[in-house]
Formats: structure tokens, sequence, C-alpha cells
């Protein structure tokens, strides 16, 4: 194929909806999305890239705006903020039970699970992919009014009805304290939270806490956000970011359909043992970015030439294992770590034993479901989902014996579905990095 520099650039452009940032990058578009082979691609992405940064000069008017100290969804930080969350929200758990009855308080934590999950999965995808993810969600006013009207709502309901609102209740603040971690703030927001927690074991009335913990979400928040200047980078549209909210939904409601998991039970301990599949599943994305420096050096260094594919997708392969690896090794340590607490506890040793490894099984199938949607393999992520979900219904339903767990069942599934998607991701890294650009 034989196109111009400015159709390369034109190409480039048009994929990515911006100008590249170097002629690397330019390289891996124009071979994905343009057909080129490597030896004909390098030297047109070096043309456009100088054509790009020959264009931003002329154009640049005024020094560009500094963009707020933000974090990647790995990042330590929102490690601490999002456990932070999940263990203030766990505090409401006997509480809430004793107060409402186990019925309405189970109803709200299994209504406000997937729904959570799907709007985080979804915000994430349409938003939150790189450092200027806040600034375009400041950007989009109207929506942003009307969740803010919604939002506004909850406070009240709490205070009027809080058996009726403890579902928006859990949803403002796990969804919420996405946006504040993201920000950078999940330290400060974590400390927050802990304050809420020892108030409700000091004897705060649990509907005041409840309240509170909203409240300084919803502050935090609005803060994060009006700090945060707009970007008029666009978003990323909606035909990927809603299936990629059903798929986080979907995950979510392997939990809701467990019947082991009872999530009102007068111990906390169910809802606390989401914390390791929680600590393994963001190592393990911690290590998937090596992906943005280990194997774009690799490209780099061997200058796109053809032996590159096999190094990059060995290279890819490696980083994908590495992070499947320490999602398990993670997960399982704080499993006997968090089993042994509440075995001291008093808890029955059997019904946390179960349930510790059918919440380690979800983390597998989100995780793996998680790597799909990140790279733009949608479809394969909701077969993932799906074939989990019905390997958990036949579990449920005795069809592949008493002795089979649930959740465990869905992980065997998922993982079987999942790999041969997975190789196929690997075995094209540079196509891969270009559905992500």
């Amino acid at each position: 194929m034989r196109i111009t520099e400015g159709q390369a650039a034109a190409r480039v452009h048009a994929a990515l909806g911006r100008e590249p940032q170097d002629a690397l990058e330019s390289a891996v578009v124009l071979e994905a999305w343009g057909g080129l082979v490597p030896r004909v691609a390098m030297p047109l992405a070096r043309g456009t890239a100088g054509t790009a940064a020959r264009r931003a000069r002329a154009t640049a008017t005024a020094a560009p705006v500094k963009r707020p100290r933000e974090v990647t969804p790995s990042d330590p930080r929102e490690l601490l903020g999002l456990v932070a969350a999940l263990l203030a929200t766990t505090a409401w758990v006997a509480p809430l039970a004793v107060e409402f009855g186990t019925a309405v308080t189970e109803g709200a934590w299994k209504l406000a699970l997937p729904v959570s999950f799907a709007l985080q999965w979804l915000v994430r995808r349409r938003w939150l992919t790189d450092a200027d993810g806040l600034g375009r969600l400041r950007a989009e006013r109207g929506l942003l009014t009307a969740a803010g009207a919604v939002s506004a709502l909850v406070p009240l309901g709490v205070l009027l009805a809080p058996e009726r609102s403890l579902a928006a209740a859990l949803l403002v603040t796990w969804v919420g304290s996405l946006v504040v971690v993201v920000r950078g703030w999940g330290v400060q927001y974590a400390l927050g939270l802990v304050l809420a927690v020892a108030a409700v074991h000091a004897g705060l009335p649990v509907r005041a806490d409840v309240l509170a913990v909203v409240l300084l979400t919803q502050a935090a928040v609005v803060a994060a956000l009006l700090t945060t200047p707009r970007s008029s980078s666009p978003p990323t549209p909606w035909g990927r970011s809603l299936p990629a909210g059903a798929v986080g939904g979907a995950t979510a409601l392997l939990v809701v359909l467990d019947p082991s998991v009872g999530w009102a039970s007068a111990s906390a301990f169910p809802v606390v043992a989401l914390v390791p599949s929680l600590l393994g599943s963001i190592w393990a994305n911690r290590h998937l970015d090596r992906v943005w420096t280990v194997l774009l050096d690799v490209l780099a260094s061997t200058r796109l030439r053809e032996h590159a594919r096999s190094r990059a997708a060995e290279v890819f392969g490696g980083i994908v294992a590495g992070a499947f690896a320490r999602l398990l090794l993670l997960t399982t340590a704080s499993s006997l770590v968090l089993g042994a607490v509440l075995h001291a506890d008093g808890a029955d040793p059997a019904a946390v034993t179960a349930l510790l490894l059918g919440l380690g099984c979800f983390g597998v199938v989100g995780f793996l479901a998680g790597v799909l949607e990140s790279y733009s393999r949608l479809g394969s992520a909701g077969a993932v989902v799906g074939v989990a979900l019905a390997a958990e219904v036949l579990a449920g339903a005795g069809v592949l014996g008493d002795a089979v767990l649930p959740l465990a069942a869905a992980a065997v599934a998922a993982t079987a579905t999942a790999v041969p998607a997975v190789v196929r991701l690997v075995r094209q890294p540079a196509r891969t990095l270009a559905t992500m650009l």
C-alpha cells in the first residue's frame, strides 16, 4: 500500500481523534489501522509526527494549563481510598440489620452492588481513561447538573426514610469514591472514612453515620471536579462505554446471585471478605500498567521490524501472566490472613473458608473481564461474564454436583473462555495498543 505523508497524517489523526504524541504512536496506528508493514510505517510516522509538532507550535496561543495531580486506576492511593469506602460501609451492616431487618438491608446491598459496578466501569471507560479524565468529566455540564440534582436528594432520603434510601447511599459512596481517589485524594478521603467507622463503634447512631459519609463523599466529589480544569478532549463514545458498564454490572451479579453470600448477617464478615479480591485485582492492574513502559520500549528498541512482533508478544504475554499470578498470590495471602482473624473472632470456619474461596473466584472473573474490556475486546469480555453466570446458575441448581461452589464453577468457566481471547490479544501487541490510544 502506498500513501503520501499527508494521507498518513490524516489517517493517524482520524484514528486517534487528536495529534500523535510521537513517531512511535503514529507507527503503531499506521500498522494496526492503516495496514502498513513496519518498514513503510516508520518513515511515514516520523513525517506525521513532525507535521503534528509544527502544527501545534503554529496554533499555540497560550501556555498549557497545568493539570492537577491525578492517579492511575491501580495507584496505591486509590487502593487505600476504595478499601476504606468498602470498610466504612461494612460498619453499617450489623446496625442496619438490627434496626431495619435483614431483608431491607440485604436488598439494598444486592441492588447497590451491581449498579455501582456498572457505573464505575462506565465512568472509567467514558471519561477516566487518562490524565485528562476528570477534565473531560467536568466538561459534561448537563450531565453533572442532572447527577448533582439527583444526588442531592440522597441526604434528604437518609433523614426521612433511611430504610428506603440505603441503596442510594451505598451507590453515592462507592461511585463517588472513584472520582475522589482518581483526583489524588485517596489518603485524605480514607482518613475521613476511618473517623466515620470509629464513630459507629463509639455509639453514633448508624443513620447519622450514613448521612455523614454521604455528605463527605458528595463534598469531596464536588471539590475534586471544581479544582480540575475542563478538558476539550473527547470522551470515549457511548457505544463503547455503555457495554463496558453492562459488563461491570453483570460481573457483580455473580456475587448477588450466589446464595452462600449473606449481606445482612449479624456479622459484617461477608462484606469484609471482598477485600482480598479487591487487593489482588488492584495489584494485578498495577502490573498491567507495565504495558505502557516495557512493551513500548520493546517496540521502540526493535524499530518495529518484522521480528518485533514475536518479541513484543512474548513480553506482552509475560505481563498479562504476571498480573494474573499477582492476583492469585495476593488474594490467597490476604484471604488466609483475614480467615485467621475471622476464625479468632468466632466466625464459623467452614462458612468463612467457603465465602473467601468464592469471592476470590469472583475476583478472577472480574479481572479477566476487565483485561478484555480494557483492551476493547467487549464481545469477549461479555462472553466471559455470560459463561460465568451460566456456570454459577447451573452449580447453584445442583446440576454440576452438590460439592461444587457456584463462584468456583464460574471462575473455571470464565478462565476457560478467556484464555483463547487473551491469547489472540497477546499475539497482536501493536494492534492491541492501537485500540487503546
